[in-house]
């Protein structure tokens, strides 16, 4: 992790190969720049934005949105505790695929990494940007009515209305045992408003009106206690779900490597492009671990939960052997290759 004697070794080099001429400030903020440190907690909004649309690929007006109020930093992880709830759950569903062991394997979600969703998190409200097919989206992860009711989809996830935004197709879910919410949407500006209101069912999705089921229930009471500090982290991976850093050291995309290192092509094997990769991600309490073949490495993952400027607030992690751990407070998440 970057130090503050890095920052200032790098500093005194910038003021020595200009003569003195720079300000030792001026010189920290450079190299606080070039070693992707920069005090993003103390920035004001109008620096902030285009800083998090380099790591995020959000437009510039989702980022704007996003980054208001009292939020500091980028924004990716400043959220209410019922949002934070929500995206660990959420996560379960986007980081198990493939696995036919957990619960969370019937979630049916994690093929939804190949529609290459764009995340903007929000305080009180998840926007996934999928500009392609925000429909199809939605189908992977609502619950449906009929024989197949809690078979697929998050348990308690709900259509509460569609809509369009700057012309696109936008649907807002509600989870019903948080409240949260989330927006699928194809509006590039991550609009989570618009116009064209229609409350009517989506397909045979469950909307707000129907309570949860008995299969949901049952499948929200295996999912094990997940602690705060883990809630954080868990949340953490669905807010850096395709996330690239603007200095171009690691990507943590599920589907390929948006930096195109010569080194990824080993990493689209044939055992992984058959079925899709496995992924898994299942644990209790303080203690997780995220196992999975395909993309990224673990390494980008764990540089994206505790890098300076895109990292989770006082996370850091440790590496043995091929496992990273990444830790907060308590908690700890374990990043391993390959099947368990």
């Amino acid at each position: 992790m970057t130090r503050n004697s890095d920052i200032t070794q790098l500093a005194r080099r910038i003021q020595r190969d200009s003569g003195g001429i720079i300000p030792l400030q001026q010189a920290r903020l450079s190299a606080a720049w070039e070693l992707g440190a920069l005090p993003v907690h103390t920035m004001p909004p109008a620096d902030r934005i285009p800083l998090r649309v380099a790591y995020t690929g959000e437009s510039e007006a989702a980022a704007r949105y996003a980054i208001g109020g009292d939020i500091h930093g980028l924004g990716l992880d400043d959220c209410s505790d019922d949002q934070r709830d929500f995206r660990a759950l959420l996560a379960l569903a986007l980081f198990n695929g493939n696995v036919y062991t957990g619960p969370t394997a019937r979630w049916n979600y994690s093929v939804v990494a190949a529609y290459d969703p764009v995340m903007s998190p929000r305080r009180d409200h998840l926007v996934m940007v999928a500009e392609r097919a925000p429909e199809n989206v939605a189908t992977r992860l609502l619950s449906t009515e009929g024989e197949y009711s809690g078979s697929f989809g998050v348990p308690g996830l709900r259509h509460e209305a569609s809509y369009t935004c700057h012309g696109q197709s936008s649907l807002r879910l509600r989870h019903l045992p948080t409240n949260a919410l989330l927006t699928i949407t194809g509006d590039p500006a991550g609009c989570p408003l618009g116009r064209k209101r229609r409350h009517a069912s989506f397909e045979t999705s469950l909307t707000v009106d129907h309570g949860l089921t008995e299969p949901e229930r049952r499948a929200l009471a295996e999912i094990p206690p997940i602690s705060a500090d883990a809630s954080t982290l868990l949340a953490g991976l669905v807010s850096r779900y395709n996330l690239v850093d603007r200095r171009g050291h690691w990507a943590t995309s599920l589907s390929w490597d948006p930096l195109e290192r010569p080194e990824s092509k080993d990493r689209t094997k044939p055992e992984v492009m058959g079925r899709g990769p496995v992924r898994q991600l299942w644990g209790a309490g303080d203690s997780w671990t995220l196992r999975w073949t395909g993309f990224p490495e673990p390494r980008d993952l764990a540089l994206a939960l505790t890098r300076w400027e895109a990292g989770i607030k006082g996370a850091g992690f440790t590496r043995h052997g091929d496992t990273y751990t990444v830790s907060l407070g308590t908690a700890s998440l374990a990043l391993c290759e390959g099947r368990d």
